[in-house]
């Protein structure tokens, strides 16, 4: 057994080196060690990955590698067939792919050549191409933070930057075609955003998917299938519910009792009432820097579903934020600062989004609140509505 140990380890380890060797070796060099090791354990690959990025952190992905270890994954990293039941997440994001795949081929065989014949066809095939935002945020905001507790955070940073690297770009295409601005430089660019997509879909069904096979238990897998309602789906009808007991259970969570507040008490029913009826949303992440609520506001300006709950919040924000975000934090457990804003546009609104330091009162920091709030109108209201002018 612990000879059985060791040679895993000793393949774990070899991939480990390969990866912080790449940039310096040649192409040659690179396929000799792919010829020496040859089919890859998807166990092994994932735990590779796993602890570069542990122990090296995240880094910049040039094309040569990006292409090369996608070409690993396709041809050489093996795993068990993606064999779940309908209605299953895995099932879902399967089918998704299947229409993601067509809808890539058929804008690469019909329109990325040197002349685009029909801009309207292309660009309502690209308005349908950017709909994968729904497909994406399904994996960013409940695959990766189910994944995340079992250690497995490499998702939740590399493939969330390609994403928004693929949503940024195939938002520029949109806009030249547009403007009917389509320079050979965009279609370049939309050639290689049609071809991530397409990979995407690769890199989803060789490693990410059969990873969380492994990883997940049953009542993950069902408990995200619950939230999966949330955010919906994209190029397929809304799937049957999985396991189909489920759909028939009634909520268990009681409304018997009061929660006794500074001012007041509250049931249970009315807690979730008032938070459920806010016009802004709110989320409390506490001292560990962990997500420990939400509200599901009247007015939800970002989707949150049940799975951030014991979320690191540096993996509930997009890479590029990040930074930006435990900079916050930092601050306000260092005491310099007590609170934080900015506002940015989003869907064509304007957003305001403030951050609170939360005390106890021996002046402990406690987590932060933040406040999410569309303010559109309330920017644009003039003069005076007094209470008696009410209808």
């Amino acid at each position: 057994m612990s000879e059985f140990l060791t040679k895993n380890e000793e393949k774990i380890e070899k991939i480990v080196k390969f990866h912080r060797s790449f940039d310096e070796m040649s192409q040659t060099q690179r396929q000799a060690w792919l010829e020496e090791m040859g089919d890859i354990n998807i166990e092994h690959f994932f735990k590779a990955n796993q602890r570069v990025f542990d122990e090296d952190g995240p880094r910049e992905r040039s094309i040569p590698r990006r292409d090369f270890f996608l070409d690993v994954i396709k041809n050489r990293v093996k795993s068990d067939p993606l064999l779940q039941p309908k209605g299953h997440p895995v099932t879902n994001y399967l089918q998704e792919n299947i229409h993601i795949r067509k809808l890539c081929e058929k804008i690469t065989d019909t329109f990325c050549v040197e002349e685009i014949a029909s801009y309207d066809a292309a660009l309502n095939l690209l308005y349908e191409l950017s709909k994968i935002h729904t497909h994406y945020l399904r994996k960013e905001d409940q695959l990766f933070p189910y994944l995340e507790k079992h250690n497995f955070t490499y998702p939740s940073t590399g493939m969330w930057k390609f994403q928004d690297e693929i949503r940024a770009n195939l938002k520029m295409v949109i806009k030249a075609f547009e403007k009917n601005e389509l320079n050979k430089e965009m279609q370049t660019l939309m050639r290689d955003v049609v071809k991530d997509i397409f990979d995407m879909t690769t890199r989803e069904e060789k490693m990410l998917l059969p990873t969380s096979v492994k990883l997940l238990s049953n009542e993950e897998w069902i408990k995200m299938r619950k939230e999966e309602q949330e955010i919906g789906y994209v190029f397929i009808q809304s799937p049957p519910m999985w396991p189909e007991d489920e759909s028939h259970k009634p909520d268990m969570a009681s409304s018997l009792g009061s929660i006794f507040l500074q001012e007041g008490s509250l049931s249970q029913e009315q807690l979730n009432l008032f938070f459920s009826h806010l016009p802004f949303d709110v989320t409390f992440v506490d001292e560990n820097d962990r997500v420990a609520f939400f509200n599901k506001g009247s007015e939800r300006t970002f989707l949150r579903s049940a799975g951030v709950i014991g979320r690191e919040v540096k993996f509930c924000h997009p890479p590029k934020s990040v930074d930006a975000v435990l900079k916050i934090l930092e601050a306000f457990k260092a005491g310099t600062k007590e609170s934080a804003e900015f506002w940015i546009t989003f869907g064509g609104r304007l957003i305001h989004i403030r951050y609170f330091a939360l005390r106890d009162s021996e002046k402990n920091y406690k987590g932060v609140v933040e406040i999410t709030q569309d303010i559109t109108d309330i920017k644009n209201i003039e003069g005076e509505r007094r209470l008696l002018d009410w209808e």
